[in-house]
């Protein structure tokens, strides 16, 4: 009675480890080579720059407002559905601006001559998905902290005299945005907003942020 009761025990574990092993080959590649979600991409857009101008004696003078183009460049992970992080690289691209009108008192004449202001920037994020009904369409948002590498150059009549000069600065600050990400299998459609607050220490702002349409690969 017990060897008969080897044969139908034993077709009944095969039967179920194959069902385990065709289950685990189902999960696909992501899961047995990728099991950190690790995915890079890319975007570009439209960015916004708005910074403070000071004049050769260190007062605010004029401000820029410029939308240039913009762009972006991504490496995640994805260990969790809901949860990621993600490095990035911002080129929040380069902003104008023209001749102002001239002003002065007591005999002499100050007027801004143009100039220009570019922002590159580095951020990390936690990033957050919002599970839908639908599952190729996920909306996210994300948290961090971003370091600005900008760059500004003016030139300008102060005190009857042509001034003109150009400064480097690093203003740091908190990282966020958000948007919807389209899924086709590795392959992901993504439509976000991000924005970094870096005020500056002697009292300007520099505050770029960048609207973007862009495109992740999962490995």
């Amino acid at each position: 009675m017990r060897r008969r009761s080897i044969g139908p025990a034993l077709a009944l574990s095969l039967v179920g480890g194959t069902g385990c092993v065709a289950a685990f080959a189902q999960s696909g590649p992501l899961d047995l080579y990728n099991p950190l979600g690790v995915y890079v991409g890319a975007g570009i857009g439209r960015a916004t720059l708005n910074d403070a101008q000071f004049d050769a004696s260190g007062t605010f003078f004029d401000h820029f407002d410029g939308q240039p183009l913009g762009w972006n460049a991504v490496v995640g992970i994805r260990p969790l559905p809901f949860v990621g992080a993600e490095a990035e690289y911002i080129d929040f691209g380069n902003a104008h601006r023209g001749l102002g009108a001239p002003f002065g008192a007591g005999g002499y004449t100050q007027q801004f001559l143009g100039g220009e202001v570019r922002d590159q920037a580095a951020a990390i994020f936690a990033v957050g998905y919002l599970p839908l009904p639908v599952p190729w369409v996920e909306p996210f948002g994300k948290l961090g902290f971003g370091q600005i590498w900008q760059h500004t150059s003016f030139g300008e009549i102060y005190d009857n005299q042509q001034v003109y000069g150009a400064e480097n600065s690093h203003p740091s600050g908190t990282a966020y945005g958000g948007g919807l990400q389209f899924h086709f299998q590795q392959l992901a459609v993504r439509a976000q907003y991000e924005r970094i607050s870096g005020n500056r220490s002697f009292g300007g702002w520099d505050n770029p942020s960048l609207v973007s349409i862009g495109v992740n690969w999962t490995f």
